[in-house]
């Protein structure tokens, strides 16, 4: 009979741990999964489903009476007792009305009224400044089209040794033309923006790749000089050259090899400007990409109807470009009332590009941005002012590089005789890049004088997805990709 207890007891235990993480997928009518679903149980806690419509929810600080609300955009919202919300799935309403329907009595603006009050409503809708806690989830695409590479010019390395270099980059090449690889990373951190600076502190950070097929623009560099340097004098200093210009005057080989190890670190300044040029791209400023905010000459609008957001009503509008200069196609969704945007869904237009470089014959190097989508929703606090709630911006790259590096070994009393290598190297690559911003309730940030930053930061390497790695923050659940990879 006692052991018939302890079971029960253990059961139950089980299932109270069980309950605290709840995971479901959020449908419309036709069973599609909805991305970007906002679920909220009370003010400072809710998370956001992801692209496939799948939402991982923490409820060990509620209670069963607390209440889950569900809403989107253009749906219907849901609310349940905490108590009541165990199912799997869970469908949404479309809810979307002519414009005729909603203003009956009251005058309908035109377009170019809308547009002005927003943008004359921006100051008292949107506040830039202040901290931030979030979430960022990378994933990257990357094929190499063409690789070459050659021993342009070398002095002091016997025949062997430049036959083994060329054999090496050979082998690498065939390794690695037309092949594709894909990595994912997830970082957690917090952002203090002031005016027009923005500063990072890094919580947590790992990546999901496997490093050995890493075709990455970083790791094809690393695998490169890498290369170079098992052949170079690990005791001695190199300068390196690239063209006419010199990129290190004292390079030191034998550190370099020695400080390689499994430990591997990010720069906070590299994320920081990152995720700080993607919030840039996609707020409503005069130096965003939001030129059909801005400069709204270059394109049509149509109002398509009213959707709702919370029992609010918002104007759906479609833009696409009739200037050559404008790049964007897509759909603004804009309060009613107090004209704020409240999502944003855009991409290149057919035809059109985005930044671009052709120094192919000057300077061995071309660039093109040749695919962009991005998708914004803001979120209103509870002083009626609209926060940044989630960023999905994808990027699809071009890049060409046909470069010479030379290696040209310092001269010490140990080293007294000319050493030089001179090495060419091609490559062409194609590569996409999407990166999700989900900002976090601001409950839990510490003051801004105990904001932290460092230089480096640590990035835990995996090899395959580990849902216990996040468990005591609110992420974005992972998308199936992330679940089936495998590095080994």
């Amino acid at each position: 009979m006692k052991k018939s207890l302890l079971f029960l007891a253990f059961l139950s235990i089980g299932h109270a741990v069980f309950s605290q993480v709840i995971s479901g997928k959020i449908l419309d009518t036709n069973q599609n999964p909805i991305p970007y679903v906002t679920l909220q149980i009370g003010p400072n806690y809710g998370v956001i489903t992801n692209e496939e419509g799948v939402y991982t929810l923490k409820t060990h600080n509620f209670s069963d009476s607390d209440t889950v609300s569900i809403s989107c955009l253009g749906y219907k919202s849901l609310e349940y007792p905490l108590s009541d919300f165990t199912n799997p799935t869970y469908t949404l309403e479309e809810s979307i009305s002519e414009l005729s329907e909603v203003f009956l009595t009251n005058k309908q603006l035109s377009i170019e009224e809308i547009l002005t009050k927003i943008r004359e409503n921006i100051s008292s809708n949107y506040n830039t400044d202040g901290k931030q806690r979030v979430f960022i989830r990378e994933s990257s695409n990357f094929n190499i089209m063409d690789f070459d590479f050659e021993v342009a010019k070398s002095s002091n390395f016997n025949r062997s040794t430049i036959k083994d270099i060329n054999r090496n980059f050979e082998l690498m090449s065939q390794q690695m033309v037309n092949s594709k690889s894909k990595y994912f990373e997830d970082t957690l951190l917090d952002l203090l923006h002031v005016a027009d600076s923005t500063q990072s502190h890094i919580i947590k950070a790992t990546k999901l790749v496997n490093i050995d097929k890493d075709l990455s623009t970083d790791a094809v560099n690393g695998k490169l000089i890498k290369g170079v340097l098992n052949v170079l004098d690990s005791t001695a200093t190199y300068k390196l050259k690239t063209g006419l210009f010199t990129v290190e005057d004292s390079l030191k080989v034998g550190k370099i090899l020695k400080e390689e190890s499994d430990l591997k670190k990010g720069k906070t300044t590299v994320m920081n400007n990152k995720a700080a040029r993607i919030i840039r791209n996609n707020s409503l400023v005069e130096n965003s990409k939001l030129d059909f905010i801005f400069d709204d000459k270059g394109y049509e609008y149509t109002i398509d109807g009213i959707s709702y957001l919370n029992d609010e009503a918002v104007y759906n509008i479609s833009f696409n470009p009739t200037r050559k200069s404008a790049k964007y196609t897509g759909q603004m969704y804009v309060n009613t009332s107090d004209f704020a945007v409240v999502k944003l869904a855009y991409q290149f237009a057919k035809n059109r590009k985005g930044k671009k470089l052709n120094l192919k014959f000057i300077a061995g190097f071309k660039f093109e941005e040749n695919a962009y989508r991005s998708t914004v929703i803001f979120k209103k606090n509870d002083n009626a002012i609209y926060d940044l709630y989630f960023i999905s911006q994808e990027n699809g790259n071009y890049v060409y590089i046909d470069r010479s590096l030379k290696f040209i070994r310092n001269n010490t009393a140990a080293h007294t005789d000319k050493q030089q290598l001179k090495i060419k190297f091609m490559i062409e690559q194609d590569y996409k890049a999407k990166s999700e911003l989900f900002f976090l309730d601001k409950a839990n940030l510490k003051p801004d004088a105990d904001f932290q930053i460092t230089e480096e930061y640590p990035i835990s390497y995996i090899s395959e997805y580990d849902p216990s790695i996040w468990k005591d923050y609110s992420v974005l659940s992972p998308v199936q990709a992330i679940i089936d990879y495998k590095t080994n």
